[in-house]
């Protein structure tokens, strides 16, 4: 498979989608963002469209809703116009960079730091947000420094909670997402944001003739090494955990205790019903394994470091985001071929189902 769908950068990345979608005679509509890129470019979420824009059955693929993940769900998006057609009475809904502001800043969070897989809260009644785990450690997530020594003392605060409540909950604390620390990791928010109501918009405008539906929301940095791993957000018995098990065998149900996710509030997927509730909606993350879990989060951890210390005035920039890249983006050429191979694969499931 050819890897050159993979691009380096943001602009790299839209480039190359822009270029597919107007090759594929794809719909294509470029919606701005109001902040720019680190080089100050422009930044969009382009929405490119195959099939019948009135389909009663709509596969929605979606990536870089955390920025650094972009690269790869862009892959898997650029193959997907170059090489698929949807099936009679179904569309394809491409939708690159739901968060473009994390995309083009090479972080996992949004312009207003908050972690958009956290953040698909009810806000007119959003009910208990607490996470006491992440109040106890809130000042010991984030480093004091990039460097070593810095590190350690903030890891011993995470050893010592670990210690005393256990890995499950360390990992609730860290993953399930929190409210009350705007400056710290995994934040959710406090209202809507410009990619919470964009996914309205796009619900209304892509969706609104629909019937049925898939999501596929592209993410890396969880599980094995190059696997991409299809996740629901239902039990395995619930109509949706049957339906995605039906259309993409293998499934891990996040809300599964066995299968040992901490799962997350308000998750993107969440977003995407509530936004479309006349939908018989099936929606799957789809995650692509890259390094050890916690050198993937602590290349987060010194990210947040370096955001609250300079940002791109910092000297630290290029080592930090470089640690960022190789934590969801690997330079590897096998990992990016595994990514746009089991991509696509998992793409011709989602038609496959909507067309049965």
């Amino acid at each position: 498979m050819n890897i050159g769908a993979f691009g380096s950068s943001y602009i790299e990345c839209r480039r190359k989608i822009v270029d597919s979608g107007s090759a594929a005679l794809a719909h294509h509509r470029a919606i701005p963002h109001p902040l720019p890129g680190p080089a100050g470019e422009p930044l969009f979420c382009d929405v490119l469209t195959l099939g019948d824009p009135g389909a009663e059955a709509v596969l929605v693929v979606e990536s870089g809703l955390h920025g650094a993940e972009g690269p790869a769900g862009s892959a898997v998006q650029v193959a997907a116009l170059q090489i698929l057609t949807p099936p009679p009475g179904v569309a394809l809904v491409i939708v690159h960079a739901i968060n473009p502001w994390g995309f083009a800043w090479n972080r996992r969070f949004n312009e207003d730091n908050i972690d958009l897989n956290r953040h698909f809260v009810d806000w007119d009644a959003p009910g208990d947000l607490s996470n006491e785990g992440y109040d106890a450690i809130a000042d010991a997530v984030i480093p004091e420094g990039p460097d070593a020594a810095s590190m350690a003392r903030s890891n011993a605060v995470l050893d010592a909670f670990r210690a005393e409540k256990g890995e499950a909950a360390l990992k609730s604390a860290l993953k399930l997402g929190q409210y009350r620390h705007p400056d710290g990791l995994y934040f959710g928010g406090a209202g809507p944001s410009w990619s919470s109501r964009l996914v309205e918009t796009l619900a209304r405008e892509h969706l609104g003739q629909a019937r049925r539906a898939g999501l596929i929301d592209i993410h890396t940095g969880l599980g094995p090494y190059g696997f991409g791993e299809c996740l629901s957000g239902e039990t395995p018995t619930s109509d949706e955990g049957r339906r995605a098990a039906a259309w993409y065998g293998a499934v891990a149900h996040t809300k599964a205790p066995e299968t040992g996710y901490a799962g997350s509030k308000a998750s993107i997927l969440d977003g995407w019903r509530r936004a479309a509730p006349w939908l018989t909606l099936t929606p799957i993350g789809l995650e692509f394994g890259t390094l050890d879990p916690d050198a993937v989060r602590d290349a987060v951890r010194v990210d947040g470091w370096l955001h609250a210390n300079g940002g791109r005035d910092n000297s630290a920039w290029d080592q930090v985001k470089a640690g960022m890249s190789a934590a969801y983006n690997p330079a590897d050429p096998a990992w990016q071929q595994a990514v746009v191979t089991r991509g696509l694969e998992v793409v011709r499931q989602g038609l496959a189902g909507l067309s049965a």
